[in-house]
């Protein structure tokens, strides 16, 4: 597990579990790279409850590298059942779905 502040990645938010979530920017690269855990915040809690929420890599065979982790945040998507975290790390282009959520 290798902890990184991504600033683009700051004050974005997504819904899940019929609540939104403003992500904070920190992220967890975990399983060599096919797993990223990145912290939240609930946006509409008056206590904002915090969160982590697991991105798995959509295509194995090739993720980020743990050991260059700057800021490679490139944007949310969104489709009708699937949200996505992608990361540009060029000349290449990951897509890490959002699979769970844990409560912290």
């Amino acid at each position: 597990m290798v902890e990184s502040q991504w600033a683009e990645l700051h004050g974005k938010e997504i819904r899940y579990r019929e609540q939104t979530w403003e992500l904070t920017g920190t992220v967890d690269v975990r399983e060599n790279g096919e797993l990223l855990a990145v912290e939240a915040t609930s946006a509409e809690d008056v206590k904002h409850q915090n969160a982590t929420l697991y991105f798995g890599l959509e295509s194995p065979g090739g993720s980020l590298n743990p050991g260059d982790l700057t800021d490679h945040f490139d944007r949310l998507e969104r489709t009708k059942r699937k949200q996505y975290l992608i990361v540009r790390d060029d000349p290449k282009t990951y897509r890490y779905e959002l699979e769970r959520m844990e409560y912290d």
